[in-house]
């Protein structure tokens, strides 16, 4: 009678153990945090805008520039760097975030931030450099940074952020309140 009091906690371990090795082989990472599978990237096209993020607040953006002239800008924006992507070879999808700095004398620059798997430096530079060869704006009374969120070839790990995006040798032009003002632009970007 002692026996089957033995073999039941060694039985049940192992049920207990094989439901360990199961767990451990299930995928636990959630959807939200999953890229697209390697067919859905092959299939994907090489740009696709997400959303468009205003770094700063709206009443400062509608102080220094005029939506009439910023939103054709944008889709300008937009437009040269899907050409960009398009014409290069595709690689492993990545979701990103353009960035795009606007400063009085109608001079803009851009940057990109990516999730896992990082954009290419090849296409980082393509893209950034179409992007910059559009004509800026006038801006007034100081710089205006707009970003458009985008997914290349499927994407990848999307950009999570407690913020909006930022490249990682921007954190150390900020100041100590840590704000993205026009001192903080103008330590990134300085004329």
């Amino acid at each position: 009678m002692a026996m089957p009091f033995r073999i039941a906690p060694v039985a049940s371990g192992f049920a207990a153990l094989a439901c360990v090795f199961a767990l451990s082989a299930c995928d636990r990472t959630p959807p939200q945090m999953k890229g697209p599978s390697p067919e859905e990237q092959a299939a994907a096209p090489a740009w696709e805008k997400e959303d468009v993020w205003l770094y700063m607040p709206d009443h400062i953006i509608k102080q220094r520039i005029d939506e009439k002239a910023l939103t054709p800008y944008m889709d300008q924006v937009t437009a040269a760097a899907e050409a960009a992507l398009k014409a290069a070879p595709r690689e492993a999808g990545s979701s990103n975030m353009l960035l795009v700095m606007i400063k009085p004398g109608q001079r803009a620059k851009s940057w990109i931030v990516s999730s896992k798997p990082e954009l290419s430096p090849e296409k980082v530079e393509g893209v950034t450099a179409a992007v910059n060869a559009i004509a800026a704006p006038a801006v007034n009374g100081g710089p205006v940074l707009v970003g458009v969120r985008f997914k290349a070839y499927g994407g990848g790990e999307p950009l999570i952020s407690e913020r909006p995006p930022i490249p990682k040798d921007w954190y150390q032009y900020f100041g100590d309140k840590g704000l993205l003002d026009d001192a903080f632009m103008a330590r990134v970007w300085p004329d």
